[in-house]
């Protein structure tokens, strides 16, 4: 599944940083609370991939405390959203 597709209600996908086609890490807004990191098996054909939740697609929110860490270890993977790691970055400092 496009990662641009998983859209459930308590995330606001504000970008995908990371994306090999199989897996896929977000950042964004969960809950209307702070921003953060969220990842996900994308699937093949029509599995959504994993977490779900009755079938419907879902973000897996990595805790805050970890943010800035995932983000630094993402810089310069191949699959990587460079440019956007490094903003997102900057305007958590």
């Amino acid at each position: 599944m496009n990662p641009n597709n998983v859209n459930p209600s308590n995330f606001e996908l504000l970008d995908i940083i990371y994306d090999n086609d199989d897996f896929s890490i977000a950042y964004g807004i969960f809950e209307e609370g702070e921003k953060c990191i969220a990842m996900r098996w994308n699937g093949h054909l029509d599995d959504p991939g994993y977490p779900k939740t009755f079938g419907y697609p879902m973000w897996f929110i990595i805790d805050n405390a970890l943010k800035n860490i995932f983000l630094k270890s993402l810089l310069y993977e191949e699959n990587a959203e460079n440019q956007k790691i490094i903003e997102i970055l900057k305007s958590e400092l």
